[in-house]
């Protein structure tokens, strides 16, 4: 065939699948809806994506603004002075400090900064207002505006002493934009925090090194003959806050894993719509072939919807994601947490995004077209269509084999030289490879059809005869689960460094500082218990001397399941001390043991033989009421106060413990906080440096990239997921219209109908939610096999819902909304 030729019967090909487009509408909107869908989602990331993270030097600037270097510490004048000629610095400095707004008072971050200089910049937006520039000035972020109540103009209280100062901007930290933050200009430091001195370098200073910080140490000794050193400055480099490798390749796999799962998805469940089409254009079709039109020409006509719907939906879905991105920019923002930089449109993205529809739509109508261009014409003019005859055993070993090479692929790429997105390839492998299996499953159902009742078999007896086409249904729902599966698994697996981490107390305990402690009237301790949900407070008073340890102590395991060190602090008390560390009331023997001047431990390996040795040498005899886990903030063992006079032991009030009845809420901390804040700057002289009450819980570890896009990536799947279930369902049910109107005919009970469309959901989800968990154990494992910090963590309640909840909501669902009305359908032939 010319050129020429090929071009005129693509034509045709267009303008029917145009006008068959036009005459079945539902069908072709469901289609597009498919299609668009991914290009929708993948238009809004990408656009997103491209204005906040323009490139790595410009996350960098979020921190350092222009900076090549950062300075911290008093030994920065010795840096300062080795500068090249023609050096620019501008100090910056980080701290906490008091804030009062009305009768709340709060300990806040605060900068001060020079925003408006150019060495500055990238590091602040400003939102409202201007910049401060005097010691009566301040600016506030927008989280802390609106927390507090306050617009430019009015007057704020903040400081260490507390100074009414005039707010005169809104002005965000682009590092983090919802830091409640209070900025002041560079000269009004607001507490003692030493500043940070960024450093830009002239044109041709790139080869300066800053002085190695091991030659400026300071040591002071330490116990046992050591020594402590410290250098007198730290230096940071802008390459060293710029996004790493691994972290860009995160990035990268999370975006490569959404979207193959979601096209992968699409283009089963297109492919099912275009099956469905295919089959009732059918007769259409034969009486092309039967006037003289070739094979090639009933494919093309297919591969023409495919064309033709894939790049309407392309276009359209850009089109509306554009269009949803530049109207919710400020939420794209907040969900960000960093600024956007205007202007920043990725055309190439969006035009292959645009392509991925098209690219997806033909892949879709491949197979379809391939099965339509060889009909038995008979059959097909009668409107008859042949059982498949595929072997299931092809299949399986066709399954196997991909997912093992996915599989070798992924431990391979997961070792020491690996690469993230080979690993992510490979689970992808994995992923299709499990896929495979569905035609079999649900040839499976059919057979097992007769143990069924009447409507379950005719819905599973339908299905195993159009098998291949159920199966790219539930194969779709297959890899919506498993992508879902995927990012929650790797986002419940926990660090193990953070396993490590002790709690200070036990949960939902609140626990005041000596220091804070020691300004609390009584009437101020009471004002605090009440914000709280106190069941009671516990004084605490502790020994100079600390317990020792055993010699050679059996590793102790908390809850993490890691060597955990107990708590050396030996308390004064009795009863009440006892249940705030072990949440249970105290035993008989251990108030015996308090009594007779012995001690209580909470940790085994502070005793040796049963005794426990405080100090230089005193030994007492000890009874071990064990604690729930290891804290750090609570005392290890307790003796009786009789006996800390008998033995002239040295002691000081160690803080307060408030037992509460439940974890407190944000604002009933906030509330008490308030009233320990004021209890400490109304003190005369008031405290330079605030203490604040602290929450008894296990301490999170900084570093976890849970960044923004991989939330909004997660969310994305869930969304493609919802939606690839909804069309299953409806791709399955419309595809009994035959049977049920034969139903109709011989006067079936109109409920049957939603009884046959609740089982055909049920299988379709079903199958698809059983291989969506293993496809999707597959990818999160060899994210968190990269990541080697990593442990594996089950979320056990989001993974019921997943497996259990999904497939019962589809089912009650298509029951519900499926039409009992059964509804005659003229045959031809």
């Amino acid at each position: 065939m010319s050129i020429r030729e090929a071009t005129h019967s693509w034509q045709v090909a267009v303008r029917i699948a145009r006008r068959s487009a036009k005459r079945s509408k539902a069908r072709t909107l469901l289609i597009v809806l498919m299609l668009a869908l991914p290009v929708y989602a993948g238009s809004v990331i990408a656009l997103s994506y491209a204005a906040t993270y323009t490139s790595a030097d410009a996350e960098a600037g979020w921190r350092m603004g222009r900076a090549d270097y950062e300075i911290t510490g008093e030994g920065a004048g010795t840096v300062l002075a080795t500068l090249p000629d023609g050096s620019r610095t501008v100090p910056v400095t980080y701290g906490r400090t008091a804030v009062r707004a009305g009768d709340t008072y709060s300990l806040r971050d605060y900068a001060a900064a020079d925003v408006d200089a150019p060495l500055t910049r990238g590091m602040f937006v400003i939102r409202d207002g201007r910049a401060p520039r005097g010691p009566g000035e301040v600016a506030v972020s927008a989280t802390l505006a609106t927390a507090l109540g306050i617009r430019v103009g009015d007057r704020l209280t903040v400081g260490l002493p507390l100074k009414e100062r005039t707010v005169v901007g809104v002005i965000d930290a682009a590092r983090e934009l919802s830091i409640p933050l209070v900025i002041t200009p560079a000269d009004q430091r607001l507490s003692g925090d030493i500043p940070h001195m960024l450093v830009q370098l002239p044109p041709g200073g790139a080869g300066w090194t800053p002085p190695d910080p091991s030659e400026h140490m300071s040591c002071q000794p330490a116990g046992g003959g050591g020594r402590t050193c410290v250098s007198s400055f730290s230096t940071l480099y802008r390459g060293d806050v710029r996004p790493s490798a691994t972290e860009l390749a995160t990035r990268t796999a999370a975006f490569v894993l959404v979207v193959g799962f979601a096209g992968t998805q699409v283009a089963l469940l297109a492919g099912a719509a275009f099956a469905i089409g295919a089959r009732r254009q059918r007769r259409e079709l034969a009486m092309m072939s039967a006037i003289g039109a070739g094979r090639s020409q009933v494919a093309r006509m297919v591969l023409a919807n495919g064309l033709v719907l894939g790049a309407f939906a392309g276009i359209s879905g850009v089109a509306l994601g554009a269009l949803t991105y530049w109207l919710n920019r400020d939420v794209v923002e907040r969900i960000a947490n960093h600024p956007l930089t205007p202007g920043a449109v990725p055309v190439p993205w969006l035009a292959a995004i645009a392509l991925f529809a098209v690219a997806v739509g033909l892949l879709a109508a491949l197979g379809p077209a391939r099965a339509a261009s060889r009909p038995l014409l008979r059959a097909a003019l009668a409107g008859r269509e042949a059982a498949p005859r595929a072997s299931n055993l092809r299949w399986v070993i066709g399954g196997m084999l991909l997912a093992a090479a996915g599989a070798a692929i992924a431990v391979h790429a997961a070792g020491p030289t690996g690469s993230i997105v080979t690993v992510t390839a490979g689970t992808m492998m994995i992923l299709l490879g499990v896929t495979a299996f569905a035609p079999v499953l649900v040839a499976a159902a059919g057979r097992l059809a007769r143990r069924f009742p009447p409507a379950v078999r005719l819905a599973a007896r339908h299905a195993a005869r159009h098998r291949l086409r159920t199966a790219a249904s539930a194969a779709a729902v297959c890899t919506a689960v498993a992508g879902s599966m995927a990012l929650m698994l790797y986002n419940a697996a926990e660090s193990t460094q953070s396993m490590a981490l002790q709690p200070n107390a036990r949960t939902g305990q609140v626990l005041l500082p000596a220091q804070l402690a020691a300004h609390l009237t009584p009437e101020r301790l009471r004002e605090v218990e009440r914000t709280l949900p106190t069941r009671g407070s516990v004084p605490l008073t502790v020994l100079a001397d600390r317990a020792h340890m055993a010699p050679e102590p059996t590793p102790a395991y908390g809850k993490t399941g890691v060597p955990a060190l107990p708590s050396q602090t030996v308390a004064v008390g009795g009863a009440a001390l006892i249940r705030a560390v072990t949440g249970t009331e105290a035993p008989p023997a251990a108030l015996v043991a308090l009594h007779d001047g012995g001690a209580v431990v909470f940790y085994p390996s502070l005793t040796t033989d049963g005794m426990l040795t405080i100090g230089a040498g005193t030994r007492l005899p000890a009874v071990l009421v064990p604690a729930p886990d290891y804290y750090t903030d609570l005392p290890g063992a307790v003796v009786s106060e009789q006996t800390v006079h008998r033995l002239g032991l040295q002691s000081s009030p160690g803080g307060v413990v408030i037992d509460t009845t439940r974890a407190p809420t944000p604002a009933e901390i906030a509330a008490a906080n308030s009233r320990v804040l004021a209890a400490q700057l109304e003190a005369d002289p008031s405290v330079t440096d605030p203490a604040l009450a602290a929450l008894g819980v296990k301490p999170v570890l900084d570093g976890r990239d849970y960044s923004a896009m991989f939330l909004v990536l997660a969310v994305v799947s869930g969304i493609v997921t919802l939606a690839a279930g909804a069309v299953a369902v409806g791709l399955a049910t419309s595809e009994m219209r035959d049977d049920l109107s034969t139903l109709a005919a011989v006067g079936a009970d109109p409920r049957m109908r939603r009884r046959i469309a609740a089982a055909q959901a049920g299988l379709l989800v079903g199958v698809g939610t059983l291989l969506g968990m293993v496809g999707g154990i597959a990818p999160a494992a060899g994210m968190v096999a990269f990541r080697r910090d990593l442990e594996w963590h089950v979320p056990w309640l989001p993974l019921t819902i997943t497996v259990l909840v999904t497939p019962v909501v589809a089912v009650v669902a298509t029951a519900l909304l499926t039409r009992p009305r059964l509804v005659l359908v003229r045959r031809t032939g």
